[in-house]
């Protein structure tokens, strides 16, 4: 069982909406057979999937625990900082609209109270994570990525077969705000960010390839628009690639993973979870 009050600001929605917002970890038959016997109830009173609720509403949900939340699986940790390996379809944070009751952050600080992100990963892609656990720790570390004096590895699955082996992309990206999206450009055009992408082929099969990307700048979405750009998107990318091949392939997310950081003495490391498209 679990009590659960819904953050102040959210607006009111139904709970078929809400608890896979909130408890995004709870599989989807879990979440169906949960509301389907009304195990949830609102503020006392037992609710099916169209009850409406929003800000302030109390929730006790009898579920079995570990479908809501976990503890993060430390890569590394000390004094000064605490890394993990983020599962994929997790956020790190509360949502735009302050939903989200089991995130990476809410679950590294089950570890640690004073943990702070020092980087965010999109919602679908897993691998490393870096917390700082003091003031001092999380100045070095945004110093570090403001820098852009680290390594950063990635590892994803494309359609389509690479030209070369290797290879350096150069390109501008621009945010289109209202549409939740980014474009890349091939020319400069004002507002618009440069990018470096580089990766290399560590295998081909059947008409996919897999990828070792080094983001060399940092932006929102880069790999995937990137990528999708000259040719080769992620699979499992509805929103840069090529939705009806993802659906064909049965690929539900984005196969992409934060493989290494490394900076000075540090080297974390994580090893992809591509589940059946492992190759």
């Amino acid at each position: 069982m679990r009590l659960h009050t819904v953050p102040a600001g959210v607006p009111r929605m139904a709970l078929r909406q809400y608890l896979p917002r909130a408890f995004p970890a709870m599989p989807g038959w879990v979440a169906r057979e949960t509301l389907k016997k009304k195990d949830v109830r609102v503020n006392g009173a037992r609710s099916g999937a169209d009850a409406m609720i929003g800000a302030g509403d109390e929730l006790t949900l009898y579920v079995d625990d570990r479908y809501l939340t976990g503890l993060p699986d430390v890569i590394y940790e000390d004094g000064s900082l605490l890394v993990v390996d983020k599962p994929a379809g997790l956020p790190v944070d509360s949502d735009g609209q302050g939903v989200g009751a089991d995130t990476m952050l809410s679950r590294l600080r089950a570890l640690c109270p004073a943990a702070r992100l020092c980087h965010r990963l999109d919602t679908y892609t897993g691998g490393v994570l870096i917390a700082a656990k003091t003031d001092d720790a999380e100045a070095r570390m945004r110093e570090v990525f403001r820098a852009h004096a680290l390594t950063k590895l990635y590892e994803c699955v494309v359609l389509g077969d690479p030209p070369a082996d290797e290879a350096r992309l150069l390109g501008w990206l621009a945010k289109d705000a209202k549409a939740a999206r980014v474009r890349v450009l091939d020319h400069f055009s004002p507002g618009a960010l440069s990018i470096e992408t580089r990766y290399r082929v560590l295998a081909r099969k059947d008409g996919l390839a897999r990828l070792e990307v080094n983001l060399i700048t940092g932006r929102t979405h880069q790999i995937r628009a990137h990528l999708s750009h000259v040719g080769l998107p992620i699979l499992g990318d509805d929103k840069y690639g090529d939705r009806e091949a993802n659906r064909r392939v049965k690929a539900p997310q984005p196969l992409l993973w934060c493989t290494r950081i490394h900076f000075g003495e540090y080297d974390f490391r994580s090893r992809p979870k591509f589940g059946v498209f492992e190759f």
